[in-house]
């Protein structure tokens, strides 16, 4: 069997990738509401790809964060 800690990241949640950018996860929502952000809607939550994120953070995007804090 394949450990967890084997397993690559595929996706991240809201609250992870407002961790790893440093904001609130209601920015990361509102990026991906405004489709600046790309991400999938699993079950009852989403997941971003961290290249998403990468790429998001690299565009230079800041509208979410002056539209949602």
């Amino acid at each position: 069997m394949v450990e967890k800690s084997d397993w690559p990241l595929i996706g991240m949640t809201v609250e992870e990738a407002a961790e790893a950018l440093r904001v609130h996860p209601k920015t990361v929502r509102a990026a991906i509401r405004e489709g600046s952000l790309p991400a999938r809607k699993v079950g009852v939550g989403w997941r971003i790809s961290p290249a998403a994120v990468d790429a998001w953070l690299a565009s230079g995007n800041a509208k979410a964060e002056a539209t949602d804090e």
